[in-house]
């Protein structure tokens, strides 16, 4: 199984969910694998992946790093430089408007850029149109990365090392930085707070939202471990 955290493993807050996490705990202990795939750091995801209960395999930045399990060194998929330079060139656009962009974790990061969603992301792709750079709306922040890179390109080699087919897989998620993982999965699946552009892929809309509707999920795809 592999799923996105904000939104998906939280509530509104960004709180994580004491249920999502009960249900994570016991998949692992009865075999199934749980991988973690975010736009967040990788210094984070090591930290989570350990403190919910994964096995600590994990995609970071959208797709931008991964590493398998707790001991794999962690793998880079494409160099920063670029979306380096694009940011430098919003940060002086908007500067020129008043506007100071808030980074997120911008030491931390080895393959993208995150800044707050305080401007709107049209607008952001309007301004970089021609870069070859993705920019990618979480609902929580807003990435710049190198094209082409995303969790749905990430998530089959992540697979492959783990000696696992991407159809075995359940994917969740909420926002758009999950449509290429979700098509991969075999199972594709939202939660109902989901952007309304996953939900159009998914094979499956869960009735509750945030990690309320990942529980429920879980709980329709494995009854006989997740009876109560």
């Amino acid at each position: 199984m592999i799923t996105d955290i904000d939104g998906t493993l939280t509530d509104e807050k960004r709180r994580l969910s004491t249920a999502a996490i009960e249900v994570i705990r016991e998949l692992q202990e009865n075999g199934i694998m749980v991988v973690l795939a975010s736009g967040n750091t990788s210094c984070l995801l090591k930290g989570l992946s350990k403190l919910i209960g994964t096995g600590g395999t994990f995609i970071g930045e959208n797709g931008g790093v991964y590493r398998i399990g707790f001991r794999g060194p962690l793998k880079v998929m494409a160099e920063r430089e670029i979306a380096v330079k694009a940011l430098e060139m919003l940060v002086e656009h908007y500067a020129k408007k008043g506007i100071c962009l808030e980074l997120f974790s911008h030491q931390d990061r080895y393959s993208d850029v995150a800044f707050a969603r305080e401007v709107p992301v049209d607008e952001v792709r309007s301004l970089l149109a021609g870069w070859p750079v993705d920019i990618m709306d979480t609902n929580f922040a807003i990435h710049i990365h190198a094209a082409g890179i995303d969790k749905g390109k990430t998530f089959p080699i992540v697979a492959e090392e783990l000696g696992i087919k991407t159809e075995e897989f359940i994917g969740i998620g909420d926002s758009e930085n999950d449509i290429g993982m979700i098509k991969a999965a075999g199972i594709g699946c939202c939660v109902a707070n989901a952007q309304e552009c996953l939900k159009e892929v998914s094979d499956h809309c869960s009735s509750a939202r945030y990690g309320d509707g990942f529980v429920e999920i879980m709980r329709k795809n494995f009854p006989h471990i997740l009876a109560r």
